[in-house]
């Protein structure tokens, strides 16, 4: 391949993605054959599979890579996974992580660079019912706030800074699950939501009041792409010791 497959990984994921989104999968290419002469390529998920990634499942599950040459393997991540750290452990050729996590391993040393930036804007918001009053950053200060932690925290931390809020003292922070169970019960004001995942939690759940399921009329979202205090999420980071040596990972 003249081109970098590196990029196809990306770019096909994107693509897929996007094509699902419009029209779903109904008309798909067919598979170049077995794995044989396919370079195989291993890539590290940030969690457990979902719409966050349908990009690159769909484009194995369809041909896509088999047909740039790829043999791609997907991996999930646990519990206790950290995706650069499969990178370079040699676990994994690729993995996809949030910029901002992965410049707190940099600076500590760690050699890995973005080979392909797949999120153009963050997934992140923050949200809360209506009658905690939260409709902006300023307005959780003293509030209960929750977030996964582990350098999912640096978009909410910008955000109460630049609104002038201690991120140490100002507000009560918890330690939010993978879930909107905290949130739902009470426990959590202003709960940390993806805008494909948990936000959508929310939306499916039914409102004991109402005996319907809540409505985005029911919430108050904190943007932080509007706020101005996003971060690059989505992207795929290789060994870059490995690349700049490795003659068979460069053509990958």
């Amino acid at each position: 391949m003249k081109h970098s497959r590196r990029l196809v990984l990306g770019v096909i994921g994107i693509a897929t993605a996007s094509a699902l989104a419009l029209g779903g999968c109904s008309s798909s290419p067919q598979p170049s054959g077995g794995s044989k002469g396919l370079t195989p390529v291993t890539l590290q998920l940030q969690w457990v599979a979902q719409a966050q990634f349908a990009g690159y499942y769909a484009a194995v599950a369809q041909g896509y890579y088999k047909d740039e040459g790829l043999d791609v393997k997907i991996k999930e991540a646990g519990a206790d996974t950290v995706p650069i750290t499969s990178v370079t452990k040699g676990e994994a050729d690729y993995a996809i992580s949030w910029v901002p996590k992965v410049l707190g391993s940099i600076e500590q040393g760690v050699n890995v660079t973005d080979v392909a930036q797949i999120f153009e804007r963050s997934g992140t918001t923050q949200i809360s019912f209506k009658d905690k009053k939260i409709t902006r950053p300023a307005d959780l200060k003293g509030k209960k706030v929750g977030s996964w932690g582990y350098g999912n925290e640096w978009e909410l931390f910008a955000g109460m800074q630049d609104a002038g809020i201690n991120t140490n003292s100002g507000i009560s922070l918890v330690q939010q699950a993978f879930d909107m169970k905290g949130f739902l019960a009470g426990d959590i004001d202003a709960a940390q939501a993806m805008t494909y995942n948990e936000y959508a939690q929310v939306l499916e759940t039914v409102n004991p009041t109402t005996g319907k399921l809540y409505t985005v009329d029911d919430l108050n979202v904190i943007n932080w792409n509007d706020d101005g205090s996003a971060m690059l999420q989505d992207a795929i980071w290789a060994d870059a010791g490995k690349l700049a040596d490795d003659t068979s990972y460069q053509s990958q």
